[in-house]
């Protein structure tokens, strides 16, 4: 099958199921921007930060039986090859569980959003005026972009079965936003002011994935580094 033929194709099936299509784009690039990350630290032997796992895993079920809910969720995680517990069991140069994490939050979150959060964007919002090409870009930055980030560290945290879901986000939550202001905000406001409404997707997937490439990174430092600094070390 030529090229032409795939893309037309691929142009087809976009067409008619949108939100199936973007979320699986953006599933990959999530899921493909973690791999990259691995990738890189096995090829340049970087120390990548362990998951913290008990020397006894009937203990880490005694501890969990405190809350049930935590416990459930544990379960579940196990069950689905999300745990790394399960991913230390077998041996393997990538960490498996945490592919699969992110390639949930790309495929059942992030892609659903986004793309109906960009489908009313562009409908409320018509023109390239600059008034209204501003509206778009703070609109996006500072209703959209905090929730996300909010969301993306509670979601992992429960998928990593933590006893403190919330943790996590309130230390790199402020560090993460500001670097997402630097990087999004001169992106967004060229996707506003010269990408058409029907190659929008396209261009934010792109764009996402050095973006995710980012929060990959972000999401791997450790919480003691955090909490040392008050920041994220660069």
């Amino acid at each position: 099958m030529s090229t032409s033929r795939i893309l037309s194709n691929l142009k087809t099936y976009a067409q008619k199921r949108p939100l199936l299509f973007n979320s699986m784009i953006y599933g990959s690039f999530y899921t493909g921007a973690e791999f990259a990350q691995q990738t890189y630290s096995r090829v340049f032997k970087l120390s990548v930060p362990s998951p913290s796992v008990p020397e006894n895993l009937e203990e880490a079920s005694i501890v969990s039986t405190e809350r049930p809910v935590f416990s459930w969720i544990r379960k579940f995680n196990e069950t689905m090859g999300l745990s790394d517990v399960d991913n230390l069991r077998h041996s393997g140069n990538y960490n498996w569980a945490q592919l699969k994490r992110y390639a949930i939050y790309g495929c059942l979150i992030a892609g659903p959003v986004l793309h109906g959060w960009y489908k009313w964007l562009d409908a409320f919002y018509k023109g390239k005026a600059m008034k209204i090409v501003l509206a778009k870009l703070i609109t996006d930055q500072f209703i959209l972009t905090p929730p996300l980030i909010v969301t993306f560290f509670i979601t992992m945290s429960l998928m990593e079965s933590k006893q403190d879901i919330f943790g996590e986000c309130r230390m790199k939550f402020v560090q993460t936003f500001k670097t997402s202001c630097m990087y999004w905000l001169p992106v967004q406001f060229l996707n506003f002011l010269l990408i058409p409404p029907a190659l929008r997707v396209s261009f934010v997937s792109i764009a996402a994935f050095c973006w995710v490439n980012i929060l990959c990174y972000l999401k791997s430092v450790p919480l003691t580094e955090c909490n040392n600094n008050n920041n994220v070390k660069y």
